[in-house]
């Protein structure tokens, strides 16, 4: 899993500085709507023993804030590895119709209507998010800008999101992000910069905005209005350059530049790495396969 948005920012940001992002600003009530129309959890019964006696994989207390759990194979079945349990804390929140026990996984049937409903909802989560802020692309353009969303989504996470194991609920993290309190959700929304005293989209973990309609707006966001600023740079020419670019600082926070990248070697080797993915996966809209 590509690490989440703002990385750059964990390494080259003054120590000790907030930085306030326009996204950051937005108002709660953008991602917090009813984006999937999906039954939720309100009646499965929360759940009576300790998840850890389930033994179903190790856990971490992350900085006194949540618990990151690496789960088995058996729990995970090949959907990322790192998660945090939110069956409480979204109560009533949680899409049945994504959040898929192992059982429901491994039934080919079942994972291809999963892969075809997060293709409708990222096209209706991206349409709105246009609307919203005043339907300013079009065309040709909005066309490819809303490819570029599938292709978000697929880089950061793969399309996962939940994951269910009897009556727990998990939300996917990346558990070996620069970011020291993990990226959460499909589109592994940054939680701080370089230590958890810098904390980063406090409205969205306020919010406990993890559903995966709910994630998807918010990383959607981000990258819509960086790709606000990326389009009308000279240092990207052509179409793909603007999607690149964009990309460059959504996942680095190095450069809104399609083509400039840290001198730092190892930092650089990932983000041409970021961006090589992201080219790929655009080109070739390797998710569709996952839909056949």
């Amino acid at each position: 899993m590509v690490r989440a948005a703002l990385l750059g920012l964990l390494l080259f940001s003054s120590p000790g500085m907030a930085a306030m992002y326009p996204w950051e600003e937005e108002p709660a009530s953008r991602w917090t709507r009813d984006f999937s129309n999906s039954a939720r959890d309100a009646r499965v019964p929360l759940p009576t023993r300790q998840l850890d006696q389930e033994k179903i994989g190790e856990k971490t207390t992350v900085h006194d804030l949540f618990d990151r759990w690496v789960l088995n194979e058996s729990v995970h079945v090949g959907r990322g590895k790192h998660y945090a349990e939110v069956t409480k804390d979204c109560k009533g929140k949680i899409e049945l119709d994504f959040s898929l026990t192992p059982t429901q996984w491994r039934n080919p049937a079942r994972r291809k209507q999963y892969y075809r409903s997060i293709d409708r909802l990222v096209t209706k989560v991206g349409r709105q998010l246009l609307a919203d802020f005043g339907n300013q692309l079009s065309g040709r353009e909005k066309e490819a800008f809303m490819r570029a969303l599938h292709t978000l989504a697929w880089q950061e996470s793969l399309w996962q999101h939940y994951i269910r194991y009897k009556n727990w609920f998990f939300v996917v993290l990346s558990g070996t992000s620069y970011n020291v309190l993990d990226d959460w959700g499909i589109t592994q929304v940054a939680r701080s910069h370089g230590s958890p005293d810098e904390p980063l989209n406090e409205r969205f973990f306020a919010s406990k905005g993890y559903w995966i309609g709910s994630t998807l707006y918010y990383g959607f966001m981000e990258y819509y209005l960086i790709y606000m600023d990326a389009r009308s740079l000279p240092c990207n020419d052509s179409a793909m350059d603007k999607l690149l670019g964009a990309y460059n600082q959504y996942a680095s926070g190095f450069s809104h530049c399609h083509d400039e990248f840290s001198e730092d070697e190892k930092y650089r080797t990932y983000q041409v790495g970021a961006i090589t993915g992201f080219g790929k996966h655009y080109k070739n809209r390797t998710w569709l396969i996952k839909m056949k």
